[in-house]
């Protein structure tokens, strides 16, 4: 579904003739409602179509925290007090595939202020440079609760994250 999504996307900007990330963004907002007017004639299932609106909360929820974290950058580098408290953080992952890991490691590399810096050979840890912590566990429980769970419902199940520890 998220295929389909974003070939209709890029057929639209086909059609358009004009390359740009509004015309992108309209292509992707349109076949969203061509994919769901499918799903309600019963064309698409419905799972698949929940799964496509699970996907644009999670963009939409990265965008919002890039848009966070250059704030909070911007206010430091402009601040004459220095109020970084840079850490690394061991993460326990409650997601499992490589696909998972290697989306929540790019979600945490894109979002200004952190860094996936590596993951154990078990893949039930990563180790994850923070620029702001507070504590490590209310840094853990922001992932978790954050990107993590974000990824757990694009599976479909429960997020079950509550536990950061």
């Amino acid at each position: 579904m998220i295929l389909a999504n974003l070939l209709l996307a890029l057929a639209w900007v086909g059609l358009t003739g004009r390359v740009a990330l509004d015309t992108l963004l309209m292509g992707a907002v349109l076949g969203r409602v061509v994919l769901v007017v499918l799903a309600k004639g019963g064309v698409l299932p419905r799972a698949e179509v929940g799964r496509l609106e699970r996907a644009f909360a999670l963009l939409a929820d990265l965008l919002w925290q890039i848009v966070l974290a250059n704030f909070r950058l911007a206010k430091d580098v402009l601040s004459i007090e220095h109020r970084m408290r840079p850490g690394v953080i061991r993460l326990p992952l409650t997601i499992s595939t490589d696909s998972e890991i290697l989306l929540l490691a790019a979600m945490i590399n894109i979002t200004p202020g952190s860094v996936a810096l590596d993951v154990s050979k078990d893949r039930k840890i990563m180790y994850v440079h923070v620029m702001h912590i507070t504590t490590p566990e209310e840094a853990k429980r922001e992932i978790k609760q954050g990107f993590e769970r974000r990824i757990l419902d694009l599976r479909g199940e429960e997020a079950g994250v509550a536990d950061a520890a």
